[in-house]
């Protein structure tokens, strides 16, 4: 029973030098958009995540993300968009259609909270070393009313695994990274954009657990592990069914 409970940290909220893949399809992006932005950053902000192939695109999430001090916490919530009726059916059936993940570096704990159960785990972070990141300045761009550097940044990780990705810094928000796209390939992209960028200091509830939340059972926690993981292949079918 530990070995699904483990599959179900490493998918969704297994921690790795302080961060840990957050519940959605673009969780080293986003985890990599935080570490680019500094662990000085303060702020809340709308993240809507897209891919996209070709002259195709598909919206998959409309989060929210906090950020303070290096800690972050993301509330992941999914759209009503017809590709994924199915899978979005099936997820609130099973109350599994909001997540929240807190990444609390400084604790070097991962938590993985679901409202709709009022339940959660926690799993314990492991140190690794820190991946060697190049940036190339391409270009500058207005987006959304803010004139930004545009720059492509690789990313290779101890494991000499490689990752690509563009991102746009608004100049004007103190090289705030506004939007980001990596890129998966096949012709294949995924796209983060910030909105509704707030820069006070989000109240440390969103980094707690609450108080009337319980802790997952290992059984619970397995059929949730099931659960999500035949979640996962229906979303990348039903993703690449409508990129087709």
């Amino acid at each position: 029973m530990k070995l699904l409970i483990l599959v179900l940290a490493i998918a969704y909220c297994t921690a790795t030098g302080g961060h840990g893949q957050l519940f959605d399809t673009s969780a080293a992006q986003t985890e990599l958009v935080a570490t680019l932005m500094g662990p000085g950053r303060v702020f809340t902000a709308n993240v809507t995540v897209k891919r996209e192939k070709g002259e195709k695109q598909i919206t998959l999430a409309n989060n929210v993300m906090f950020m303070r001090n290096g800690d972050i916490c993301l509330e992941h919530k999914l759209v009503d968009d017809p590709a994924l009726a199915k899978l979005t059916t099936r997820l609130k059936r099973n109350h599994l259609d909001e997540i929240t993940t807190i990444l609390l570096a400084r604790d070097n704990k991962a938590c993985l909270l679901f409202p709709g159960k009022h339940t959660y785990i926690v799993s314990p972070s492991e140190q690794t070393a820190a991946p060697h990141i190049e940036s190339t300045l391409l270009r500058t761009e207005t987006i959304a009313g803010h004139l930004c550097t545009v720059r492509r940044i690789n990313v290779t990780g101890e494991d000499d695994s490689c990752q690509q990705l563009t991102i746009w810094e608004a100049t004007d928000l103190r090289g705030f990274i506004i939007k980001s796209k990596m890129n998966l390939g096949d012709d294949t992209n995924e796209i983060l954009l910030f909105t509704n960028i707030r820069t006070e200091k989000p109240d440390d509830a969103k980094f707690a657990i609450p108080p009337d939340y319980s802790k997952l059972s290992e059984k619970s926690a397995a059929e949730i592990a099931k659960l999500m993981l035949e979640v996962d292949l229906e979303r990348d079918a039903a993703i690449a069914e409508a990129l087709r």
